[in-house]
């Protein structure tokens, strides 16, 4: 297997695994458990959820732009008020992007 196979199948892995990081820490958004101050209510709690749910499908069928999706939805992640998540989808997005 090549190099960039392993980086590839990585970058799935962590999608996956990271997505799931934050879908848990979107549901704790809802119920007002948050590491960050400032949030937008159920409202960024759901989206927050629709996005990683989206990081998971991502990462199981991935598409031809992959890393820069998973980067721009990470952004947004953050931006929403899902901290841990995001930065985790970031870093994931960091691995696909050396391939």
């Amino acid at each position: 297997m090549g190099d960039v196979q392993k980086t590839d199948k990585l970058m799935r892995i962590m999608a996956i695994i990271t997505g799931i990081i934050a879908l848990g820490e979107s549901i704790l958004k809802l119920f007002n458990i948050s590491i960050l101050q400032y949030d937008f209510g159920l409202i960024g709690g759901l989206i927050c959820i629709i996005l990683s749910i989206f990081v998971i499908f991502l990462g199981i069928k991935p598409i031809t732009h992959t890393p820069a999706i998973l980067g721009v939805i990470g952004i947004l992640i953050i931006i929403f008020g899902v901290l841990l998540g995001g930065l985790a989808i970031l870093l994931a997005a960091f691995i696909g992007a050396l391939s």
